[in-house]
């Protein structure tokens, strides 16, 4: 569970550095879709020394690239047992131009799974839309983002 989870939330982080990117510069009239490729960094990730239990809190951190580059980290807690539904989760993507705020419910595997885009920082101030999630592999994880 921890190696797909991992992809799945380096996955997000990059969704969300996409959406940083289509927001800088003038204000969109249309929504504006980016693609990104994310990859797991274990030494930026944490996971209990046991099988996750409800209230246990797992962190992941990727290396984001493709319309942009930089790195993510998440934070996500588990509420069943596992294999028992999406895990909720808070993502963060640094870029160069500032930094992008991701929440969603991410399930062991992803597949066009949506992560909503609540706001950014500096360029990507005020930042909003949706990203689909898709593991590619067990350390590669696609990301599209629409901006509104």
């Amino acid at each position: 569970m921890p190696h797909r989870l991992v992809a799945v939330i380096a996955t997000a982080a990059a969704v969300a550095a996409a959406a940083v990117l289509a927001t800088s510069g003038s204000t969109q009239t249309q929504p504006t879709t980016l693609h990104f490729v994310s990859t797991p960094e274990r030494s930026a990730s944490f996971f209990p020394k046991r099988a996750p239990h409800p209230g246990d809190r797992l962190g992941f951190g990727s290396k984001v690239s493709g319309d942009d580059t930089g790195y993510s980290r998440a934070i996500c807690t588990v509420l069943g047992k596992k294999g028992e539904g999406d895990l909720p989760c808070t993502m963060w993507v640094h870029l160069s131009h500032g930094t992008l705020a991701l929440q969603g419910l991410l399930p062991e595997r992803a597949h066009d799974t949506p992560i909503a885009v609540t706001g950014g920082t500096g360029a990507y101030n005020g930042a909003r839309g949706t990203a689909l999630v898709t593991d590619l592999s067990k350390t590669k994880t696609s990301i599209e983002i629409a901006l509104l």
